[in-house]
């Protein structure tokens, strides 16, 4: 009896035992599943976030709203400051994880969020003529609080302090290089300007301004006056400037040079055609050898859209006032004594016909105080005239000197006025 007994204990503990282990190892079967399915979601939810992030990302991102700057500190990003909407950025080559959560833009030390940002095949354009220029030996130092603009519209607000060389001087403010473009920072947001060595180059003390009229190309016969010159005499005057690397001016650089806004290189000039006669024949040697130029045009003679170049800049020579023998003097320039009304008329109208150009030469070079009364009341900023002599800084911005270049200059004249 007795041993039944310890027979039934033995099997109701061996029962026992044995539904505890499976229990247990069922829990743990669970366990494991349930981990594992665990590690398969992390998986996979990472994996989708990798994807996601990596919609967001290439070389090039466009902003899609107004959104938030930040700098890393430690493992954590501080935000710092605010880029506006519809702004193209380029961004650092990285390796797109889950933990991507923030772009690095490129040549600075700022990040934004990928969900502020998509992809885009629009090319980042930028003017970097400026580059050109030589810095102020001068940095700004912004307030903590800083707007930089681009065309008055607020393109970056900072919460810290940037300091940055000056690259050109404006009565409201200064513009820097920031984020590989010229932006401009308001003179309220600026705490101090300092002295800073940014550049030792020389900068130029004057710059020529030379003076075309026609050209003609080889095999044409018809122009044989002193101011035509034919296409070898233009090319071998451009390719001097090319080998000796010119920075060739528009108008308003020239200008801002003269008010002290901006420093050039030594090698610097302003290339002028006058009228608009054969000035097309320039076009396919401007683009050829990558040099600018500014066309005086006669606007009511020829359609500016016959000029349309990248590298020719269209200014006025008035719309219809390129008349001899109208007023005493000279050759008679209209402007020196016309109806005001009449003469306002047609600056105006040479203005408006080509876009707005605030650059003026005046007819056969001839002004008088009168002449130029009217040339600022049309809303010009500047004139020129002969002189066969280079501009300055600090010259009368209504009377600015040019070269003519003629027939017979050879190429040792040419040099000894550009040089």
């Amino acid at each position: 009896m007795r041993k039944k007994r310890r027979l039934k204990k033995s099997v109701l503990f061996v029962i026992i035992v044995a539904t505890a282990v499976g229990s247990l190892s069922f829990f743990c079967f669970l366990r494991v599943k349930h981990d594992r399915d665990i590690k398969r979601q992390v998986k996979e939810e990472r994996e989708e976030l990798k994807q996601d992030i990596t919609k967001h990302y290439s070389e090039t991102v466009k902003t899609l709203r107004k959104a938030s700057l930040y700098e890393k500190a430690g493992s954590k990003y501080v935000k710092i400051g605010d880029i506006s909407k519809d702004e193209i950025i380029n961004l650092e080559k990285e390796k797109i994880t889950y933990k991507t959560k923030y772009f690095l833009i490129k040549d600075l030390d700022i990040y934004i969020s990928y969900k502020d940002v998509s992809k885009t095949e629009e090319e980042r354009q930028v003017d970097l003529r400026y580059k050109n220029y030589l810095p102020y030996n001068l940095n700004v130092i912004s307030k903590d609080d800083v707007h930089l603009y681009r065309d008055d519209k607020v393109v970056y607000q900072l919460n810290k302090k940037i300091e940055a060389p000056i690259i050109v001087k404006d009565d409201a403010g200064y513009y820097i290089d920031y984020l590989g473009e010229l932006l401009f920072i308001p003179k309220d947001d600026v705490l101090e300007v300092k002295d800073s060595k940014n550049t030792d180059k020389e900068e130029a003390s004057s710059v020529p301004v030379t003076c075309y009229h026609f050209i003609y190309l080889e095999g044409d016969t018809s122009c044989n006056e002193l101011i035509c010159h034919h296409e070898n005499q233009i090319k071998e005057e451009f390719q001097y400037l090319k080998d000796n690397n010119y920075f060739t001016l528009t108008t308003t650089e020239l200008r801002l040079f003269i008010e002290d806004k901006i420093r050039l290189p030594m090698n610097s000039i302003l290339i002028t055609i006058d009228d608009g006669a054969r000035a097309e024949n320039f076009i396919p040697l401007l683009e050829s050898y990558k040099i600018n130029a500014t066309l005086f045009l006669v606007s009511s003679w020829y359609p500016a859209e016959k000029f349309a170049s990248s590298y020719m800049e269209i200014a006025s020579h008035t719309h219809n006032l390129h008349t001899p023998g109208v007023c005493p003097g000279g050759q008679g320039s209209p402007l020196k004594c016309a109806d005001r009304d009449e003469l306002l008329s047609d600056l105006k109208q040479s203005r408006e016909t080509l876009n707005n150009t605030e650059a003026l030469c005046f007819p056969f070079y001839e002004y008088n105080d009168y002449a130029i009364s009217i040339a600022k009341e049309a809303g010009f900023k500047m004139a020129f005239i002969g002189g066969m002599r280079k501009a300055t800084k600090g010259i009368d911005l209504y009377k600015i000197p040019r070269i003519s270049v003629h027939s017979d200059t050879s190429l040792d004249t040419y040099i000894n006025y550009v040089s």
